[in-house]
């Protein structure tokens, strides 16, 4: 085969990479997966995961700058193909025009084909030597980039407030110290997650602080927040509030409008504290993030026990016995993640994962396979963003969820 048509091949077979069907024909697998034994249905599988592990192996690692070729080019096949964005949308992730997108990713395709190439066709004895070690890392890494995609679609769905904050005040630090203001937070680490995307809510604090620091001198700002029921209430305060000088009626009630507007859009609410006609203070009202866990498994006595470890860590549980009923609940409760049990009757949990990720309204859910079959790279490749083998204990699904949310 030319390294010209193995690149189109390459090109192509990523466009089809979760069509299992299409791939069992397709003219990269007597290259890339050569071992005649095989079913077709497994060979297909084998392609689709060595597309996914190609895609790992490009990450330049964390000490590349965001702003260098190899991490975008990265960045638009973890988009484009893993997360299954559409070319502009990635454009849009990357801030660049859907022309630039094209031309990247004709760029990253053929850092994968040169991979690929090197690996499969150059000096193909390399894949018959692969050592157990070598496999166990490209899981591991295949199993990073599905959490990596994972909690990116939880920042636009979830908050924690004291990172949001954190992350503003180092923006706003050099304002601050201009203006001789000093900013102290009691933010308890304790406080449930709020629902609302993380880039909104940074605008929305950023806007707030941003009118308290133009229009105060040489005082503090405190910034506190304690949880009610349903609600987080976040407050920011001028103190001494005589250090608040009055702004424009006009500009005030314009950024006032900008603030309201953004909250709304978030389901929060924005009150303005005023000392006569000065504005001293917000406080921001936020929904706490109700966690939905849907648990899907025929067995019952399976059911009620992740419902008892679940349950008393704040997790709503809503439970389904079959593929239908569980696809259904999916899209009705757009579950925090979804645990999905692999035997199950009438339709087998593969096919219900193929469902969930190929549907938009549940595309993005977290899924997390527990299973007794020995299946974890199969599950991984597949799209699934973590694998617990049964019985699973307390310990592994709450530490499990709980990755979804680290940074």
């Amino acid at each position: 085969m030319l390294k010209t048509a193995f690149v189109s091949h390459v090109a192509d077979a990523y466009e089809h990479l979760y069509d299992l069907v299409y791939l069992r024909t397709h003219p990269l697998i007597d290259t890339l997966v050569p071992s005649s034994s095989l079913p077709a249905k497994k060979r297909a599988r084998r392609l689709h995961y060595i597309l996914l592990e190609a895609i790992g192996e490009l990450d330049p690692g964390p000490q590349a700058p965001v702003t260098s070729p190899e991490w975008r080019r990265h960045r638009l096949m973890v988009l484009r193909y893993i997360k299954g964005l559409n070319p502009q949308a990635v454009a849009d992730q990357l801030a660049v025009s859907l022309r630039h997108y094209y031309r990247v990713h004709k760029m990253a395709i053929e850092d994968v084909a040169d991979l690929l190439w090197e690996r499969y066709v150059a000096h193909p004895s390399v894949t018959e030597s692969e050592t157990m070690a070598d496999k166990d890392e490209a899981i591991n890494r295949l199993e990073l980039l599905r959490l990596e995609v994972a909690r990116a679609a939880q920042a636009d769905r979830y908050a924690r407030i004291s990172d949001v904050i954190q992350g503003v005040l180092s923006i706003l630090n050099r304002r601050l110290h201009e203006r001789g203001l000093e900013c102290y937070t009691l933010i308890p680490q304790s406080l449930p997650g709020i629902s609302i995307d993380q880039n909104l809510l940074r605008q929305i604090l950023l806007g707030m602080l941003g009118y308290l620091i133009a229009q105060a001198g040489g005082a503090t700002i405190q910034v506190t927040a304690q949880a009610g029921e349903a609600q987080i209430l976040l407050s920011m305060r001028v103190e001494p509030a005589t250090a608040v000088q009055s702004a424009e009626q006009g500009e005030a009630e314009e950024r006032l409008l900008s603030l309201e507007e953004m909250a709304t859009l978030a389901d929060a609410h924005i009150l303005p504290i005023y000392l006569g006609q000065s504005i001293i203070g917000f406080d921001l009202q936020l929904p706490i993030a109700e966690r939905i866990v849907l648990v899907v498994d025929d067995n019952e006595d399976m059911l009620e026990l992740i419902h008892s470890y679940l349950s008393p860590h704040g997790y709503r549980v809503i439970t389904a016995q079959t593929a239908q009923d569980a696809l259904n609940k999916a899209i009705q409760f757009r579950p925090y993640a979804v645990t999905l049990d692999l035997m199950m009757p009438e339709q087998d949990g593969w096919d219900l994962l193929q469902a969930l990720l190929n549907r938009p309204e549940t595309c993005r859910i977290p899924i997390i396979v527990c299973s007794v079959l020995k299946q974890k790279e199969l599950a991984l490749s597949l799209g699934a963003t973590a694998f617990l083998a049964k019985p699973i204990t307390e310990l592994e699904l709450l530490s499990a969820l709980e990755q979804l949310e680290e940074t």
